[in-house]
């Protein structure tokens, strides 16, 4: 996986610690185990930190289409919920495969996971895989990020210009399903977000966006 922090002027502001985490995992005292505990993989640090792991763990968030067994669960969850507690987000792009085995009887998998901290996830702008084969079985990985100094401010919501009585009508029509009756950590949170989506797409769709424009005191 490589990292290119090169901007200008420095990535983020130069006074401030950035932290690059780099691990590789392996199998631990029992199969639902690993060598690096979550609380390793995601401490708390005071500044942006980057994790590029390959941590041996499969998670349906990283690798959506793949069938997973219980005990595959039960060892990338803790790793995922860690990195949820302290507002970490997955860089990759899920479903893109970063290792494939030499062994025919093993299929690709997605094990080379980039996540950052809420100071750094907003600026990445692209994940890709552009790099010829190493002759390793696992996959070279660019991360290209925004310099937040330089980068322009987002678009946000234009509410005053939003036709409120028909999103009102939009709203009502959605259908919230109940809960799982037996949630887990993983089908709570998605039931949690394919709902939250429902409601936040319904309430984009009519707004439009204004751009901010931070003006010089000068």
């Amino acid at each position: 996986m490589a990292l290119d922090l090169f901007t200008p002027d420095g990535f983020f502001n130069p006074l401030m610690t950035r932290f690059t985490i780099n691990s590789y995992s392996t199998k631990g005292r029992s199969n639902n185990t690993r060598s690096l505990p979550p609380d390793l993989i995601f401490p708390h640090l005071p500044g942006p930190t980057l994790t590029l792991s390959d941590l041996n763990i499969h998670h349906p968030t990283a690798d959506p289409l793949r069938n997973l067994k219980e005990d595959e669960l039960a060892t990338s969850i803790p790793y995922f919920d860690r990195a949820t507690e302290l507002g970490f987000s997955l860089l990759n792009t899920p479903g893109v495969y970063t290792r494939f085995s030499t062994s025919l009887q093993s299929r690709p998998g997605v094990l080379d996971l980039a996540f950052a901290c809420p100071l750094v996830a907003p600026y990445l702008s692209e994940w890709y895989d552009p790099l010829p084969s190493t002759g390793s079985d696992h996959i070279s990985i660019l991360l290209h990020f925004d310099a937040p100094l330089f980068r322009a401010p987002p678009s946000k919501p234009n509410w005053g210009l939003t036709d409120w009585p028909q999103v009102e009508k939009a709203l009502k029509s959605i259908k919230i399903p109940p809960p799982p009756p037996r949630p887990t950590t993983h089908s709570l949170g998605v039931w949690f977000d394919t709902n939250l989506n429902k409601i936040s797409v319904t309430l984009a769709l009519p707004t439009t966006l204004k751009c901010v424009i931070h003006r010089s005191k000068a």
